[in-house]
C-alpha cells in the first residue's frame, strides 16, 4: 500500500495551512476569551471565523464562550457543524445543545431559539418514542424495558434510547427544556409525531442551504459542477469581474504572502492592483468552498478541510500551469482573464484523460506485479480523484498532482 503524503509537503509554507489560518481561522478565540476587554469582539466575528476558531476549545472554555455568542452566530455554528451534504447529524446536534443543561437561563433560551424547530423535531424523531396521554393517567403505550421519562407536565411518556450516555443527556435536556420553554417543547413533540423524518430533514436542509450560501459555502448539488470536464481544445470562459466581487459576506485577507514553488502563487504575486488581488482572494475562497461542498467535506473536521483546500489549490495550479505552458507572465494574465474554477476544471480534466489511459493499460495488460511501483501508480491514478505516485527514500508515496511536469511524468510511466 502506498503511503499518502500531503500535497503541500514540499512547500516552504503549505498553502492549505496558510489559507486555513488566514481565511478560515484567522482569529484566536481563546485569546479573546481571556480578557474582559476583548470578549465583546466575539459577537462581531463572522460566523466561519468564530466556527473554526472554537474547534480548539475545551468544554469549560466552550461554556464560557456561549454568553458572548449571538443567536445568529449560534445558528451559523449549527449550520456548519451538523451537516454532511443533505444529511443532518442528530448526534452532533445533541453534543452542541447539551450545553443548555448547564448554561444560565438567558443563554440557554438563546441556544434553544437559535436552532430551527426541525432540528429539535428530527432529534426527537430519531432518538425518542413519544406517547401522548389519551386519558387521565393513561398513555398510548406503557413504559417498556429500559429508560423512560414522564414529562413534567404529565402529558407525555418518553421512551429514551438504549445507549446510556444518550439517554442521560436527553433526560437532562428534556427536563431543562421544560423548565425554560414548556409550551414550545410540547409543540415540538406534537409536530415530530405527525411529520416524517424525510420531510423534517428536507425543510431543515432548505433553511440551512440559503444561510450557508451567504457565508460562501455552496450547496452540494450546485457545487458538484466543479468536476465538469473541459476538452483540451475548448477555450476557458472569459472572466466577468462583477460576478466575483460578492461571493460571500466573509472578509478575506491574508496576513502573510504566499511563498513556495507553485506557479499560482508566483503569478498571484505579480498582480499589484489591490482590487484585483482582493477579487482573486474572494475567488480562491469560493473555489475552495465549492470543492469542500462537492466532496462532502464537513467543516466540522479541520484536517479534512485543510486536505480539501490543498486539493483545490493544487488543482488550480495544475490547470493554470497547463494552460499557460508554465510561462509566468502568461499565467499572471490568465488569472486576470479566466476563473480559478476553470483552471481547477481544466486540471481535473487532464487527470481524467490520464486516468482513462491508465484504465486502458490495465485492461490490456492485466493486473501489474503485486507490490510494484506500477501497481501503486495505477492504484493512485484510478482513484475517484487521481493521485500522483512517486518513490522517495525507498518508499512509494502519493500526493495530489500539481504541475505540468507531474502530467508528463505520469505519461512516461504509462508509456
Amino acid at each position: 500500500m502506498a503511503e499518502k503524503i500531503d500535497a503541500g509537503e514540499a512547500l516552504v509554507h503549505r498553502p492549505e495551512e496558510l489559507i486555513y489560518n488566514s481565511v478560515y481561522r484567522p482569529v484566536d478565540v481563546r485569546a479573546l476569551l481571556e480578557s474582559a476587554d476583548t470578549r465583546g469582539q466575539i459577537r462581531k466575528l463572522a460566523v466561519p471565523h468564530l466556527f473554526f476558531g472554537i474547534k480548539e476549545l475545551g468544554d469549560e472554555e466552550f461554556l464560557g464562550l456561549l454568553p458572548h455568542v449571538t443567536e445568529e452566530q449560534w445558528t451559523g455554528i449549527l449550520d456548519l457543524d451538523l451537516w454532511s451534504g443533505d444529511n443532518m447529524s442528530s448526534e452532533q446536534f445533541l453534543d452542541l445543545e447539551r450545553h443548555i443543561v448547564q448554561a444560565e437561563d438567558p443563554v440557554a433560551r438563546k441556544l434553544i431559539r437559535a436552532a430551527d424547530p426541525e432540528l429539535w423535531e428530527l432529534l426527537f424523531k430519531r432518538k425518542l418514542k413519544i406517547y401522548p396521554k389519551v386519558e387521565e393517567d393513561e398513555y398510548e403505550a406503557e413504559p417498556q424495558a429500559g429508560e423512560w421519562l414522564e414529562t413534567p407536565d404529565k402529558n407525555y411518556l418518553i421512551i429514551l434510547p438504549q445507549n446510556s450516555e444518550e439517554s442521560r443527556l436527553l433526560r437532562a435536556l428534556i427536563i431543562r427544556l421544560y423548565e425554560l420553554e414548556p409550551a414550545y417543547v410540547a409543540i415540538l413533540f406534537e409536530s415530530s409525531a405527525t411529520r416524517t423524518s424525510i420531510e423534517i430533514e428536507e425543510v431543515a436542509y432548505q433553511y440551512r442551504k440559503s444561510r450557508v450560501e451567504e457565508m460562501g459555502f455552496q450547496d452540494y448539488f450546485e457545487a458538484i459542477d466543479i468536476y465538469t470536464y473541459f476538452p483540451p481544445e475548448e477555450p476557458l470562459p472569459e472572466k466577468k469581474q462583477e460576478q466575483i466581487r460578492e461571493v460571500s459576506t466573509l472578509p478575506v485577507r491574508f496576513e502573510e504572502e504566499f511563498q513556495g514553488p507553485l506557479l499560482l502563487f508566483k503569478a498571484f504575486a505579480l498582480i499589484t492592483n489591490p482590487h484585483e488581488t482582493q477579487a482573486l482572494l474572494e475567488e480562491l475562497f469560493f473555489v475552495c468552498n465549492k470543492v469542500l461542498s462537492a466532496d462532502r467535506a464537513s467543516p466540522a473536521n479541520p484536517e479534512r478541510v485543510k486536505e480539501t483546500i490543498g486539493k483545490a489549490v493544487t488543482g488550480i495550479n495544475l490547470g493554470l500551469d497547463w494552460h499557460s505552458k508554465g510561462n509566468l507572465q502568461k499565467a499572471s494574465e490568465d488569472l486576470r482573464h479566466h476563473y480559478l474554477q476553470s483552471f481547477f476544471q481544466a486540471g481535473y480534466s487532464r487527470l481524467l484523460e490520464l486516468q482513462r489511459r491508465g484504465r486502458e493499460l490495465k485492461d490490456a495488460s492485466g493486473e501489474p506485479e503485486p507490490g510494484s511501483f506500477l501497481e501503486a501508480f495505477l492504484e493512485g491514478l484510478l482513484k475517484k480523484y487521481p493521485l500522483m505516485s512517486e518513490q522517495r527514500e525507498g518508499k512509494i508515496q502519493t500526493r495530489f498532482f500539481q504541475t505540468r511536469r507531474d502530467l508528463e511524468t505520469a505519461k512516461e510511466y504509462l508509456a
